[in-house]
């Protein structure tokens, strides 16, 4: 027999002010929200699984209201007045023996309130109570509720949590404490959770238990707060990722932000003995990070990167953020140890990492020792750098530039915004570049050389905002090139190197042109998306507009397209996709009467007087030049 569909009933954005009376006793599901229910009476539901009330204005549930709905595992209650007749409305929760699921997010209330409200929901699995006003947070608050997974206290005011909290839920696995006020994290030992997320407290250190206990944190989120140090891990841990963006890490670099944070903590902790053995050897103290695999330093104070440190502490890391520091290089040793030009008796390998973002920095070059310890980089960002590429001549990276040549694992490179005015003969080659993006440098130019060695790889390519026209750009003949960014410059046509490029995807906002018959003529064959809104094209010149269409190449942003007319001097714009501009016959005239035009002259040559034979060719040629020019007159 087939297996009946789950009965569901929406009454959303009804701007109910009751419970409305013809509700089917058989539903599973109803959809509440969105209304201006206040009361909420006794609900006749047996089989009522999912109840959603989110986003009405209620604050009073009859005592029995939920008596009857013994199946039901989900309830929303989020953005209501639950902060009102507190002890009454708990008296209801007291049936939600079995539910799985709450939400009383944004009701404003604070601890007290909240335990009322669940000390009854044992089975309780996860709880949403962010947006509320909850300030401290105690052992008895979850004190019957042991099966909780997840807990969300995002956004409240929350700047104590007392010892033993959380510590009885063995089963909690996710924990969001986002957008509170703590300031410290002194003594972190809940083994069982798998993700933490603390991010925009004002959390200045992170410390951890250092026991044999194993942590099965895999997802660790501290990013806005104030850690002037790494936060201390514990010694066995599963964590993956870290985010640490926008703190205050790494002043003194990598090594001293380590080390610092382990000594902090035995002076926190009064560990004498550890003190007294210490040796700051921060790679040993640190074995807590080599199973990172992501780790997001952006907006910190990192003046140095050390890649030893790097490769010693995080042997596995496969993503590194390092943007919007104050990065100028990347150097092998600790700050002070200029390493970069000396024989390293330990090669420096970081097998596993394929992306790094060093976006907005100031790094003008960076030493070959980078990419030799990188054999499986991919991705480079170096947008909004110095960076300035080393000549053809030479194959290495020096201290005053950078070269990418033979880098065949990097895929994607990112040069935006560097002040690249000239693109180097042979830049890329002995690379498989599949992207790169070259936006945002002024005065660019591209000459026949410059993307030599990318014919057979490159796919996307990016010169927009550069100032580039097509005098200073060549793009040679490229056979995997799909998508092509050249807006905002001064291209008024596109030459004939473009013709043998099976573009997909072209970004034409923002130039010089009058028409877009070079798009036809030289790739619109291979175009699915074009985009060309903000040119200065001709209202008596759009036939190309028809042809595009015709062809079903799409144009996402023809209706922001417009064209000018010229009349008695005077420049008006109009819709391109819109305008009913009548265009007088001399602004346009099609091939056919060009040859209707130049066959009725020569038969009007050949009736009139002989002319010398030497002649002829001055004259036919004079006149053909002069029906082309009134032609394309407009």
């Amino acid at each position: 027999p087939l297996i009946p569909s789950v009965l569901e009933q929406s009454w959303k954005n009804r701007n109910l002010s009751s419970i409305p009376v013809e509700l089917d006793h058989s539903l599973q599901v109803l959809d509440l929200s969105n209304n201006a229910i206040e009361h909420l009476n006794i609900l006749n539901l047996k089989t009522l699984e999912k109840l959603d009330l989110s986003y009405n204005r209620l604050n009073f549930i009859e005592k029995d209201a939920f008596k009857e709905l013994v199946h039901m595992d989900y309830l929303n209650l989020a953005m209501n007045l639950l902060d009102s007749n507190v002890i009454n409305n708990s008296k209801a929760f007291l049936n939600l023996y079995g539910l799985k699921q709450l939400d009383i997010s944004l009701n404003n209330l604070d601890s007290e309130a909240v335990g009322l409200y669940i000390q009854n929901a044992t089975a309780l699995e996860q709880i949403a109570l962010n947006g509320n006003s909850l300030t401290r947070l105690t052992p008895d608050l979850f004190a019957n509720n042991r099966n909780l997974v997840t807990i969300d206290f995002e956004n409240n005011n929350i700047f104590e949590i007392e010892e033993g909290t959380f510590e009885h839920l063995e089963k909690l696995s996710v924990l969001n404490l986002a957008r509170n006020n703590l300031v410290h994290v002194c003594d972190f030992q809940l083994y069982q959770l798998t993700s933490l997320n603390l991010s925009q407290n004002s959390i200045q250190f992170f410390l951890s238990q250092q026991n044999e206990n194993m942590y099965l944190l895999k997802n660790l989120d501290l990013g806005y707060n104030n850690l002037l140090y790494f936060p201390v891990l514990p010694k066995k841990n599963r964590l993956k990722y870290l985010h640490l963006q926008y703190n205050k890490i790494g002043a003194l670099g990598l090594e001293v932000s380590i080390s610092e944070a382990k000594l902090l903590h035995q002076n926190l902790t009064q560990d004498t003995e550890e003190i007294r053995n210490n040796t700051s050897d921060s790679k040993d103290l640190l074995k807590s990070l080599l199973k990172l695999r992501y780790i997001d330093l952006k907006a910190n104070d990192f003046r140095d990167f050390s890649l030893t440190s790097l490769s010693d502490l995080m042997q596995n890391l496969e993503m590194l953020n390092l943007s919007d520091n104050c990065l100028q290089k990347i150097s092998l040793g600790m700050l002070g140890k200029d390493n970069d030009n000396q024989t390293q008796a330990k090669p420096i390998s970081l097998p596993f990492l394929r992306h790094i973002n060093l976006q907005d920095n100031e790094i003008e070059y960076l030493p070959k020792v980078v990419f030799d310890s990188l054999p499986k980089l991919e991705m480079l960002i170096l947008k909004g750098n110095g960076v300035k590429l080393c000549l053809a001549k030479t194959n290495i990276s020096t201290d005053t530039c950078v070269s990418f040549r033979g880098i065949r694992s990097l895929k994607h490179l990112d040069l935006r915004e560097n002040g690249l005015e000239t693109i180097v003969p042979y830049a890329f080659i002995k690379t498989q570049l599949m992207s790169l993006d070259l936006a945002g440098n002024t005065n660019l130019f591209l000459g026949k050389r410059s993307l030599e060695g990318l014919q057979r790889s490159l796919k996307s390519l990016s010169i927009s905002n550069s100032n580039a026209s097509s005098s200073r750009v060549f793009i040679p003949c490229m056979t995997k090139l799909r998508s092509l960014n050249i807006s905002h410059n001064r291209f008024h046509n596109l030459s004939q190197s473009f013709r043998c490029l099976p573009l997909t995807v072209l970004d034409l906002r923002s130039n010089n042109f009058t028409s877009l018959d070079s798009v036809l003529t030289n790739v619109a064959v291979t175009l699915d998306l074009i985009y060309i809104s903000n040119n200065a094209y001709s209202c008596c010149n759009t036939r190309w507009l028809s042809v595009l269409n015709k062809s079903q190449i799409r144009i996402p942003d023809l209706d922001q397209a417009s064209c000018q007319y010229e009349s008695a001097g005077n420049i008006t714009f109009h819709s391109l996709l819109k305008h009913n501009i009548q265009c007088r016959s001399v602004f346009w005239i099609s091939p056919s009467i060009i040859w209707a035009v130049m066959l009725s002259e020569l038969l009007e040559f050949l009736h009139q007087e002989p002319v010398e034979e030497n002649m002829m060719p001055r004259c036919m040629k004079k006149t053909v030049i002069k029906n082309q020019g009134y032609s394309t007159k407009y």
